[in-house]
């Protein structure tokens, strides 16, 4: 199949050195002589173990289907995703998957790929099913932000008895899928119930010591007198409950989402009452599904939701380990339409 023309002009200056100086950051899926196709993925933080997992197994999952994979990491930068983009766009590739950090500032990239025939799929990229997609082809939400968020809601309702006072930590950043997250905490969790939500802070370096010191100054602000935590991901609420046991609290529902093997480890012994698995892996083989079709000409959903699961104590020995269906993907044993549980309308794809 023709590779599809690009737009010189529009290519032309980008290739500035201060770009290219960026391509040590990158990782690639293998030799692209070997590829029909090559695609750009643009991490916004190669260190965090779900972002990291959803790229590993997409890359796994693009090799064995002929496609080359460039990863560039913005280590949680917008300004840096920005050069990122640009330096794809330069770099010639096919398509590009993107998880914006910050849609507004990174709209012109994304607009100049576009115009140098580049499509670009979202990795979380449209804040709900009716935002405005823009240049993107299609969207795959992770599914933390609608039904992660709405089974972790109404979890924490039930084990407060429907009332009490909750408290939101997100993230320092203002990553669009992420701010969906929490005003769906707030809404599910408030809605029906007698529950009062306190408000949010925000986790400024998205680990745990940052979700320990502002959740600790909220402790202190609210008089210990904070019922339940819900967080953006598990590293932050792993760090808010360090700072619940230093306050010399008890019982505080303690909610986090990504799901990752720490996150599962303080669900089992109590330091989490519960977590939302994003299912990483499954997220890869969707993105890499819908890259593919869009490559080889198909028509693809415009917005997809990648299935979650919700785990506490008593079923978290039900879930499947990450780095066992990343094996199990690299060696085909999965894919998307055997064994991946993608939906439907993604799993027949190229079928």
């Amino acid at each position: 199949m023709t590779k599809p023309a690009r737009s010189v002009a529009a290519i032309a200056p980008l290739v500035l050195a201060s770009v290219l100086t960026l391509s040590a950051c990158a990782s690639d899926s293998g030799p692209e002589g070997d590829s029909e196709f090559t695609v750009g993925i643009s991490n916004p933080q190669g260190a965090q173990p779900i972002l990291k997992m959803t790229q590993d197994t997409f890359t796994s999952a693009a090799a064995r289907n002929g496609i080359a994979v460039k990863a560039l990491d913005a280590q949680l930068d917008p300004a840096k995703q920005v050069t990122d983009v640009d330096q794809l766009v330069a770099q010639q590739v096919d398509l590009i998957v993107v998880y914006p950090l910050d849609a507004n500032s990174l709209k012109p990239a994304l607009q100049r790929a576009n115009a140098a025939g580049i499509k670009v799929v979202g990795w979380a990229g449209l804040a709900s099913p009716e935002s405005d997609p823009g240049v993107l082809t299609s969207n795959v939400d992770t599914g933390g932000s609608y039904r992660g968020s709405k089974l972790l809601s109404d979890y924490v309702k039930d084990q407060l008895g429907g009332s009490g006072n909750v408290l939101g930590v997100g993230l320092g950043v203002p990553v669009p899928i992420l701010e969906t997250m929490m005003s769906q905490y707030e809404k599910n969790t408030t809605e029906g119930s007698a529950i009062d939500w306190l408000g949010r802070v925000d986790d400024p370096t998205d680990d745990i010591a940052g979700g320990q010191k502002v959740v600790a100054t909220a402790l202190t602000k609210y008089q210990n007198d904070i019922q339940g935590i819900m967080a953006y991901n598990d590293a932050a609420a792993m760090g808010a409950s360090v700072a619940v046991k230093a306050a010399g609290l008890e019982d505080v529902v303690i909610v986090g989402q990504n799901g990752d093997e720490d996150g599962i480890e303080a669900v089992e012994d109590g330091r989490l009452s519960a977590t939302v698995d994003l299912v990483p892996w499954r997220t890869g083989l969707i993105l890499e599904a819908i890259s593919r079709a869009i490559l080889n000409g198909q028509d693809v959903p415009a917005f997809v939701e990648s299935p979650t699961e919700l785990y506490t104590a008593g079923n978290a020995g039900n879930r499947v380990p990450w780095a066992d269906a990343a094996a199990k993907i690299e060696s085909g044993e999965i894919t998307c339409a055997q064994g991946g549980g993608c939906p439907e309308d993604v799993a027949s794809l190229g079928n």
